[in-house]
């Protein structure tokens, strides 16, 4: 058991499993068709293929920065021993903000999913929002997808994890299925053209437009910085640091070949014009239902992992921000017999389910702001190890970064690309005037800056030996 009632059970399979089951999960379903009108088959291949060597960059940041500080706040926590409290902080607000979105836009995506396997449940419509319908039996789908993960959750980390392995190492056994049935009856004729040309969109053009989203599709390895302090005592921490960066290349590697297997199968162009492409795509060229309920069932299953995977990571953060004097004391509480974080969970599912009412329209807006605050994590996380290589060098590392002196000042300087591209993303896509993700991220930070100043007497309470006690486990 940790210093605080967490227990301590996860081993290398279940990182593996959280990890990669956390990083693939819907969004190359629901979103395929975006992706191929941003960058076209290649650009959007060559997007990710970047995105995921730039994030290899980032992990191994993480690996270090992880086996350094082996505790439950993951990038919060790094901020802090780097930058000081207020940096600290700031992460932890921004990676609030961000898994809870994730596990809105989860909960969402099932229901999509379930209202194209099964036509009719959707149910009559409540209201219209952002020119779409949110109708009873679609938010029904998601609220009761949002009660099953908070009752894996509250049942404990070792629930959560045998959860994490079923699902995850199910959906590579049935990926690898219709993946290969693209790849062998499709035809690279279809892929023509390469890059997105609409609109005059240069090749160079196309690949940045992917790129502008990586960030939020490569989200769920940073599982492992989350639960760091949940590890079994058998399971060595320079292990862990390198299915960090393994599971990263693999999610890597899924990608392109989802995009390449879709796009074979059928002129993209007409690819995109499909509800859920990626399954739809499977149907219209090879005429096989079985194919597309096969992709259907991949994303339940990436719907399950990643949805446990947000939720863990997002009451990690806000019962770490409590224990630390950095949110109220009831959040950084456990429960006595199963070790979950009960408060931190119930805050969560709270907040996740307002976000379900903004139905399937608010998807592309929630993935928007979450790629900007996972970007800002990586890069926090990668200047954090830059600085501590100077400020705290004695510090043990069980995982050290190979030519780190190289590797993490890339990593930082890549990391600040991506919060750019985020950041530009929506404003190129919108066509002028003010983005309404940036006003969410407006809105966030100044209510976030107003929780800073109000819980100050909060933090006060808490010397600060105790506080990196908390935080950082010393």
């Amino acid at each position: 058991m940790s210093h605080d009632g967490l227990r301590r059970s996860l081993g290398l399979a279940q990182y593996f499993s959280l990890s990669f089951g956390g990083i693939v999960g819907v969004g190359w379903i629901v979103l395929l068709g975006q992706w191929l009108e941003a960058g076209g088959p290649l650009g959007a291949i060559i997007g990710f293929a970047l995105g995921g060597a730039m994030m290899g960059l980032i992990g191994l940041c993480y690996a270090e920065a992880g086996s350094m500080y082996p505790v439950s706040g993951g990038e919060m926590a790094y901020g802090y021993a780097a930058f000081g409290p207020p940096a600290g902080f700031a992460i932890g607000w921004a990676l609030l903000l961000m898994f809870i979105s994730a596990t809105s836009y989860i909960c969402l995506s099932m229901a999509w999913i379930v209202d194209v396997m099964v036509p009719g449940l959707q149910g009559p419509v409540l209201y219209t929002i952002g020119g779409g319908t949110v109708r009873a039996g679609s938010l029904a789908v998601a609220a009761a997808t949002l009660a099953v993960f908070a009752v894996i959750n509250l049942r404990g980390i070792r629930s959560a994890g045998r959860f994490q392995d079923v699902f995850t190492y199910g959906k590579i056994a049935i990926a690898l299925v219709f993946l290969g049935a693209g790849l062998v009856g499709g035809s690279t004729a279809n892929l023509t053209p390469l890059f997105q040309d609409a609109g005059g969109r240069t090749p160079t053009g196309s690949i940045l437009a992917t790129l502008a989203i990586v960030p939020w599709f490569f989200g769920g390895f940073n599982i492992i910085p989350q639960t760091m302090e949940e590890r079994s005592p058998e399971t060595p921490l320079r292990l862990v640091g390198l299915v960090t960066v393994a599971t990263i290349l693999a999610a890597a590697a899924f990608y392109c070949l989802a995009i390449l297997s879709a796009s074979m199968s059928m002129p993209w162009r007409e690819l995109v014009a499909l509800d859920l492409p990626a399954a739809s795509a499977f149907r219209v060229a090879f005429g096989s239902t079985l194919l597309e309920r096969l992709v259907l069932v991949t994303g339940l299953f990436g719907v399950a992992t990643v949805g446990n995977s947000v939720l863990l990571c997002a009451t990690r953060v806000l019962f770490a921000m409590g224990r630390a004097g950095m949110a109220p004391a009831w959040f950084g509480s456990t429960h006595p017999r199963t070790g979950a974080t009960d408060h931190s969970l119930a805050a969560v599912v709270a907040l996740a389910s307002a976000g379900l009412l903004a139905g399937r329209e608010g998807i592309g807006p929630i993935v928007a702001v979450g790629a900007a605050c996972l970007a800002l994590a990586y890069f926090a996380t990668s200047a954090a190890v830059l600085r501590l290589r100077r400020t705290d060098a004695s510090r043990p590392r069980p995982y050290r970064i190979p030519l780190g002196g190289l590797i993490a000042p890339a990593a930082t300087l890549g990391s600040l690309g991506l919060v750019g591209a985020a950041l530009y993303g929506p404003l190129a896509a919108g066509g002028g005037g003010l983005p309404g993700e940036w006003l969410v991220l407006g809105l966030w930070t100044v209510a976030g800056i107003a929780t800073w100043r109000l819980s100050a007497r909060m933090r006060s309470a808490i010397p600060e030996t105790e506080r990196r006690r908390q935080l950082l486990g010393e």
